[in-house]
Parts: C-alpha cells; sequence; structure tokens
C-alpha cells in the first residue's frame, strides 16, 4: 500500500502530542510577543560574540519513514553552537521569577529534541547536547539548562511523538477520503428543483472552480442554504478547497445550516460540521470565569483535550452546541476552546461573521489553512457589522474614572491618564468653539495616540504582575478598549474619519470605518471562494463595493419561485415625513383600519421609529377596532419575550402587530400560511439622521445620499415585505404607505416581482 504524506512544522507536532497546562484569561499584556522577539535577539547577538562557530535560526527538515506515512518535519532551531561539541540552543522568555524556572518543561526540550535528531543524522554526529536558555524578561538575565543526548535515544523519543501523530492523521485522513468517496454519489436531496435553483447551484460551483465571488439576490423560496451548500460540498468531493465555512448572524439561520447538512448526511453524506457559538453563551459554569483556579474546565486543559478530539472525530458528525457540551463536561474541557480545537479537523464550520472578518475574534488558525469556501447568508447585514469590526471608541468618562483611580496610587499611570483627559478636553472645547455637537476629521488623531501608546506600555508592566488592587478590573477594561483604539489606528487609511461627539460633560472619539471593503478584501484575498446571497442584496451593485467585490466579480439575480399573483402589493401616497407625521395620523389610522377590515387576519404594521409606533398604536387602540387583537413590541425583549411575541400569531387568525421596521421582527423570522397574511410598511425605511450616516454621505458624494440613507432604507422594506409570503401556497398583501413610493426612484428600486402595484 503506497504511503501518505504528511507534512508539519516541529512546533506543531511537538505542541499537539505533548503540550499541558490550563486555559488562561488573567492578564499577559500584548507586548508578550514583541518581548519574546527581542529576548530570543539579544541571546543570539551574545552568543554571536561568544562562539566562532555559531548559526542562528537553522533551518532543518527531515523526512521519517513510518509504517504507514512519510512525515516531512521542518522548523527553525533558535541556535547551533559548535566548539568541542554540537549544542541545540532552545530560546525561551518568560516573566516568571527563575526562583519558579527549572528543567521540567517538556514541550520545550522536545522541540530541541526533535531538531537535535534531525541534525544529529544529517551530519553523523552519535552524540549531541541541548541547551534550554530563559531570559527573564523584567531582568534580561539568562538563566540555561543542558543536557546530553544519544542519537539513539533521541531517534526513540521522537519516533514515539510521530507514531502518535500518524495515528491521528490518518484518522483525520480516513474520514477525509470517507467525505470524498460519499460526495460522489450524493444527490440532490429534493425531488425536484425550485425555479432558479439549479442556475444557483450550477453558478455557486463555478464560481468556487474560478476561486471566485459571486453575489447573489435570491428572493425567498429558492432555496439559498441547500443551494449554495450542495455544490460547495460537491466542489470538495472534485478537490476543489478543503472547508466549508457558513456564515450569518441570526441563530435561525444557523439551524437551518445545521439541518442542511443533517438532510445530507441522511442521503449517504460522511461529513463533520461544527457550530462556533460565543464563549459566554456556550459556558457550562454559572459564573463565567476562565481563571484555572476558578474553572475546572481551564484547568489543565491542553492534557485533557487530545482524548475529546480523538473521541468526537472517531463518533460524531453533527457537533452541536448540546454535543460539544456534552463530550466537554465528560472530559472536563472549555467547550467554546473544544470547538475551535476542532473547527480544524471539520468539513463545515457554522459561525457568525466575525469569526472570519473581525481582526479581534477572527479564527486565524482557520484562516491560516487552505482551502476555505465561504458563504455568507443574508449578507445584506455584513456592511453595517463590517464598518463597527473595524471601527473603534474611547470615552472621557472612562479615562477620568481609571485616572482618578491611580491618583495616589499610580503616580507614571496618574500622569499619562492625564495628558490623554487633556485630549479629551481640547477636543470638548473645539466642539463648544464650533458650537456643534459632533464634528469628524480625515486625519488620525496622532496626539491622542501618542499618550495612548503611553498608557498601555504603563499599565502592561502593572497588569502583568497580577497583583489586584482597588480598581484593577477598571484599569484592564480600559487597557483592553485602548488596545483596539490603537490596532484600528493601523488600519487608518483614506476609508476612515475621526468622529468626535459631545454629549454633556462627555466626549467619545471614534475611529469610524466609512467603507470596509478594503479590510473585508484582506481576509477574503486568504479564502479560496466566497459566495454572498440574499433576497435583499439590491441594488446589487451596491453590495458588491461594499463587501469588497470589483467590476468584474461574478453577479447573479434570481427571479422569485411563487406566482406574482400570490402577493398583492398597494401604495398609499401619504406624506409622512416627520414634520407631516402628527398631521396625516388620522389618514394613515383609516388606511390601516380599511386595509385589515378587507380581509381579516393576522398584520404586522411596520412604523418607521418607536415614537411613530407608540403614537400609532395609541391612535388604533383607542378608536376600538372590532374583530383584532392588538399587540405591539417593545423594546429590548429577551428571547423569551421574542419567542412568546411570536406564538401569538400561531394562537391568533385577527392579530394587528404594531413592530418597528428594521427591527427584530422585520426579518428573520417565519410566519407560513394563516399566521400573517399581510404587512403595512409605514415610511421608507430611512435610517435616523446622524453623526455616522452623515459622514457616509459626505464620504460617497453624488452617491452619498443613496448609500447612507435610500439603499439601506429600502432594504428594511424589502426584508419586511419578504415575511409575508414563506411558501408556495402562502397569498399574501402589503400596503406601502409613503408618497415617496410613487417617484422614479423608488419604481427603479422596487423589486419587479411586486408589479403591478395598486394605488389604494
Amino acid at each position: 500500500m503506497e504511503k501518505i504524506v504528511i507534512r508539519e512544522s516541529v512546533r506543531n507536532l511537538v505542541e499537539f502530542c505533548l503540550k499541558k497546562g490550563d486555559i488562561d484569561n488573567r492578564f499577559s499584556g500584548s507586548a508578550r510577543a514583541t518581548e519574546g522577539i527581542k529576548a530570543h535577539q539579544k541571546i543570539q547577538e551574545d552568543n554571536g560574540k561568544v562562539y566562532e562557530e555559531y548559526q542562528k535560526e537553522v533551518y532543518l527538515s527531515h523526512e521519517f519513514e513510518m509504517d504507514r506515512s512519510i512525515i516531512n518535519i521542518e522548523g527553525r532551531a533558535d541556535g547551533i553552537i559548535q566548539d568541542d561539541r554540537v549544542i541545540i540552543e532552545e530560546i525561551k522568555s518568560t516573566y516568571k521569577s527563575f526562583a519558579y524556572i527549572d528543567d521540567s518543561n517538556e514541550v520545550h526540550w522536545a522541540q530541541a529534541k526533535v531538531y537535535a535528531l534531525i541534525y544529529g543524522k544529517q551530519n553523523g554526529i552519535q552524540e549531541i547536547y541541548i541547551r534550554l536558555s530563559y531570559m527573564q524578561l523584567e531582568t534580561n538575565e539568562v538563566k540555561s539548562f543542558e543536557k546530553k543526548f544519544t542519537i539513539n535515544e533521541l531517534n526513540i523519543f521522537v519516533f514515539n511523538i510521530l507514531k502518535e501523530y500518524e495515528e491521528f492523521s490518518i484518522l483525520v485522513l480516513e474520514k477525509k477520503n470517507a467525505r470524498d468517496n460519499s460526495i460522489r454519489s450524493i444527490r440532490f436531496p429534493f425531488e425536484r428543483y425550485r425555479e432558479g435553483q439549479r442556475k444557483l447551484i450550477n453558478i455557486s460551483y463555478q464560481t468556487i472552480k474560478a476561486q471566485s465571488m459571486l453575489f447573489t439576490q435570491a428572493p425567498t423560496g429558492i432555496g439559498k442554504t441547500i443551494s449554495t451548500i450542495f455544490p460547495s460540498i460537491k466542489a470538495l468531493g472534485e478537490g476543489l478547497g478543503n472547508r466549508i465555512i457558513y456564515l450569518t448572524a441570526k441563530t435561525i439561520n444557523k439551524e437551518v445550516a445545521e439541518d442542511t447538512f443533517e438532510k445530507l448526511r441522511q442521503g449517504g453524506l460522511k461529513f463533520k460540521s461544527i457550530v462556533i457559538t460565543a464563549k459566554e453563551k456556550v459556558c457550562i459554569n454559572t459564573t463565567f470565569d476562565c481563571n484555572p483556579e476558578k474553572c475546572i474546565y481551564a484547568k489543565n486543559y491542553y492534557e485533557k483535550v487530545k482524548d475529546a478530539i480523538f473521541y468526537i472525530i472517531e463518533r460524531e458528525e453533527r457537533i452541536s452546541s448540546e454535543i460539544l457540551k456534552k463530550y466537554a463536561e465528560k472530559h472536563e474541557v472549555c467547550p467554546f476552546e473544544l470547538s475551535l480545537d476542532l473547527s480544524l479537523y471539520c468539513d463545515g464550520i457554522i459561525g457568525d461573521y466575525n469569526y472570519v472578518f473581525d481582526p479581534r475574534v477572527s479564527l486565524g488558525r482557520i484562516l491560516d489553512s487552505k482551502g476555505n469556501i465561504i458563504l455568507v447568508d443574508e449578507a445584506h447585514n455584513l456592511t453595517d457589522r463590517a464598518r463597527n469590526m473595524y471601527s473603534a471608541s474611547l470615552s472621557k468618562s472612562q479615562i477620568l474614572k481609571c485616572k482618578k483611580l491611580a491618583k495616589g496610587k499610580l503616580s507614571k499611570l496618574h500622569s499619562v491618564l492625564g495628558k490623554i483627559n487633556n485630549c479629551f478636553i481640547d477636543l470638548r472645547n473645539e466642539c463648544d468653539h464650533k458650537e456643534v455637537e459632533w464634528f469628524y476629521e480625515e486625519d488620525a488623531p496622532k496626539e491622542l495616540s501618542k499618550y495612548l501608546q503611553l498608557y498601555l506600555k504603563e499599565s502592561e508592566e502593572i497588569l502583568v504582575r497580577g497583583n489586584k488592587f482597588d480598581g484593577y478590573e477598571d484599569i484592564l477594561q480600559l487597557y483592553f478598549d485602548i488596545n483596539a483604539f490603537t490596532s484600528t489606528m493601523q488600519l487608518y487609511d483614506e476609508n476612515y474619519r475621526t468622529c468626535i461627539e459631545k454629549e454633556s460633560q462627555e466626549l467619545k472619539v471614534t475611529l469610524f470605518c466609512v467603507d470596509p471593503s478594503k479590510n473585508l478584501k484582506e481576509y477574503l484575498g486568504r479564502c479560496y471562494s466566497a459566495i454572498f446571497f440574499s433576497a435583499t442584496i439590491s441594488p446589487i451593485k451596491y453590495y458588491i463595493s461594499m463587501l469588497g467585490g470589483h467590476d468584474e466579480t461574478y453577479r447573479l439575480k434570481l427571479p422569485s419561485p411563487f406566482k406574482k399573483e400570490n402577493l398583492k402589493v398597494y401604495i398609499s401616497a401619504i406624506n409622512i415625513r416627520y414634520a407631516y407625521r402628527q398631521k396625516t395620523l388620522q389618514l394613515v389610522k383609516s388606511k390601516i383600519y380599511n386595509f385589515v377590515n378587507e380581509k381579516i387576519g393576522n398584520y404586522i404594521v411596520f412604523s418607521p421609529s418607536y415614537a411613530y409606533m407608540e403614537m400609532l398604536y395609541n391612535e388604533v387602540n383607542n378608536s376600538n377596532i372590532e374583530k383584532f387583537e392588538i399587540l405591539k413590541q417593545k423594546p429590548n425583549m429577551s428571547e423569551e419575550e421574542k419567542s412568546e411575541f411570536l406564538r401569538s400569531f400561531k394562537n391568533c387568525n385577527n392579530l394587528i402587530m404594531f413592530c418597528v421596521l428594521g427591527g427584530m421582527f422585520s426579518e428573520g423570522i417565519d410566519l407560513p400560511g394563516e399566521q400573517l397574511i399581510g404587512s403595512i410598511i409605514i415610511g421608507v425605511g430611512y435610517p435616523m439622521i446622524d453623526m455616522k450616516n452623515e459622514i457616509i454621505k459626505d464620504f460617497y458624494k453624488e452617491n452619498g445620499y443613496d448609500y447612507a440613507y435610500v439603499f439601506p432604507g429600502i432594504n428594511k422594506v424589502q426584508q419586511a415585505v419578504g415575511r409575508v409570503i414563506r411558501t408556495e401556497s402562502d397569498m399574501g398583501r402589503v400596503l406601502l404607505i409613503d408618497d415617496r413610493y410613487i417617484t422614479s426612484k423608488y419604481n427603479m428600486l422596487l423589486p419587479s416581482e411586486w408589479y403591478p402595484i395598486n394605488k389604494y
């Protein structure tokens, strides 16, 4: 039988087999890696002066022939010394006192042992020395341990590690081969294709084959999830890509993706899928604290997790949050970290947008691996999400609070915070001088940034000691916020604006990413292929420009698979602009009253704001509309309240629900059949006129008004209308109330499936 070839780095090999220790959320500092590099360089520089024959960063590689595989191992040894003997040196840095440093770290020795064996084999050496050197980062002192090994000893040690790694690698490969074999025989899991579905499947496959991007506007009912997942799986079977990452912002859509993979498994597919859920949500403990002294699931995590990974990969295909928790409890490991470790060996990953695109939480270990096919569900939501991912804010109140805490205790920190606070005072005075509540600048706040960097340095020296004091948590949180701010400064370019907002004595500075496309491109460039899809990704050219596409990017617009006559759309041309809302309220109420009485059933009335919703709800409720039960959305509803609200549609057939356009009930809810027979949409969905939208308007010049207000608004309207027709047998009616709907601009923006539109 032909042996398989496995390639791995020395570090990954050793850590996989031998890594021990805890998950620890206690502070370690962002400068740690930089300090570690400096420590390496200092010891290497000193050795270069002491030894005549000294080499640093020596690249070594070797093929080890095993029973069933050939394992190619490579890496760089920190240093090789040759005088009267050969010494392989491994360099490590630490903040620990040397009193606590001994020669017991198996992983540190193991890396050097692998390098020593490779070097010994290649140079015909029978005995070789290994030196493990630690530099204390606060004192720059060095403590070294040295041991002599025979090549035979090293050979036995390394082959034992390789044998374990081979066993796991072959298990992963066998699962992959079983997957690929099963893909060749799976069929589309439904008896027939819906209109447009085969086209979406074919173009998705061709996009992946071309390692390109596709933007698809696919109306409700086409079956977007199966139509993108099925061709992606087929592509994997052809060796096009290695893994599917399905991204969505909503829990319900994650469940749909899970169910889609499961349906294909029922048809014979061998495919491991995993759901990545936020750490706080999947935590087993009642109190969320990843401190090994308080959490048994963090304690000795790296010793326990390997058995859990082996066990799950061998036995499970659908790795849901519930399955993760079950195994996490059984093996006493953190379910979130387990999900991240497992995801490397899964064929499909389901999670939020931020796990790919957000620099603060993206799955680096996944993105560094090749062959990720990205499927972006409800892609119209990604524009605003991306702006938030690549933006950062700081408030004066945070600075002032920590300044007071540092007074008399942390003099250097107090001084730095005073300088930062002065920068905020200057900006507040500028607001007062200009007589504005906010303004923005094109340049980054470089003076402020200088003092923020100083805060990071001073606070890190205090926090890294781990000595808790009154105000420690506030100093720590400000460290993280400033670190995020200064990291965003590294991204700052012509796509950013610096926003200054004043409210009373408070002042907020925001690095606002107006155009996120460049940052998104950075992440998309690391992927094999990407498919963006939504029922409302319209105008498609706008979304392509916002989400990292270009002029040659593939695009597809599909018609609705439902009969046009199933949805009746009406327009009532009433002026409901802010200044006219009170004057036209009675007229709006009359239109609603007439519309719902023409056909009794369940309706949602979408209002342009909470204030308007309250005003209209009170007006309608006081009129004692017969035959209907009247309810309204509450702000900040919990998941339980939301579920209870939606259950009303199942239990009644004469409801008028008052909701806010663009809120939690205007997209992502499914009310088929008689549960919802109509929607009334008041307004054109304009976002609020605020600082960020005004900046977007200015930034995009002649397209600015559309990009800031018109396009996001019409998207909300389309989403709200999309709640009405969910299946082929649904019949529904929609009333659009606003005189702007009869203008030429909106005639062009409203979907063709809505026409003919009748006046009401």
